[in-house]
């Protein structure tokens, strides 16, 4: 994370990252500051929005919680700050006070929100719908073994995404088209996740103890983003 407006992130499109807090951008400290003082100059908060600890107790503040979803027009702040407070929220009234998960979590909404992430492998195969596993295991036949990384993790993000804030579709399509059910996605996220942790690539994204973190809570996860989507987003 950084004041200077500087990311230091990769790219959350390309490369897999363990936390959106590090593509936070200048205009999100600004509006925190604002809120937490009631004044334009954020001058003197750097030291404290750097500071790992004292920022998490600044984004689990009531103001800012509040200042988010009561707010009646847009505060200018990036998707990335947006879900890392609602996702922190959700996650803690679910009992789940893990720093890691909840910015991954939030990492991976905030990219859906920056556009379609699987958008590349839809234009080399034009037609597949990537909401049915189906279509992942037909991309892992023939892949590396460094692509077989990606693509498990694209998987685990992508249901973990629609599992966790589209479980009403899941369950229409199960009803109607006789498709698998909310639990069969939640458990295909979780598997996908597993896969990605076993993987060197996962070790050297230092990703392999988020994934480990995430799929013992997957399932409270899921929920708890069932409810942030039914309380406080229109989908």
């Amino acid at each position: 994370m950084t004041w200077s407006g500087k990311c230091y992130g990769k790219n959350p499109m390309m490369t897999p990252s363990k936390s959106c807090r590090d593509r936070l951008q200048p205009r999100d400290f600004h509006v925190l500051a604002r809120v937490l003082t009631g004044r334009d100059d954020p001058g003197g908060w750097e030291g404290i929005f750097l500071d790992r600890e004292n920022f998490d107790l600044l984004l689990d503040d009531d103001k800012v919680f509040h200042a988010l979803v009561d707010h009646p027009g847009p505060l200018g702040i990036t998707p990335e700050l947006y879900f890392l407070v609602l996702v922190r929220k959700n996650l803690h009234r679910a009992g789940i006070h893990d720093s890691l998960v909840s910015d991954y979590v939030a990492g991976v909404l905030a990219g859906h929100a920056h556009g379609e992430p699987l958008a590349e492998r839809r234009e080399r195969n034009p037609g597949v719908d990537f909401t049915y596993h189906l279509d992942f295991l037909k991309e892992l036949e023939g892949a590396g073994n460094y692509e077989r990384f990606f693509l498990h993790v694209q998987c685990g993000n992508h249901f973990l995404w629609l599992s966790g804030l589209f479980p009403q579709f899941l369950q229409h399509r199960s009803l109607r088209r006789g498709a698998p059910d909310l639990r069969y996605y939640e458990s295909v996220a979780r598997n996908a996740f597993l896969e990605a942790r076993h993987h060197p690539l996962a070790v050297e994204f230092e990703l392999d103890e988020v994934y480990r973190r995430l799929t013992d809570c997957f399932g409270e996860t899921r929920q708890a983003l069932n409810l942030l989507a039914e309380n406080h987003l229109f989908l």
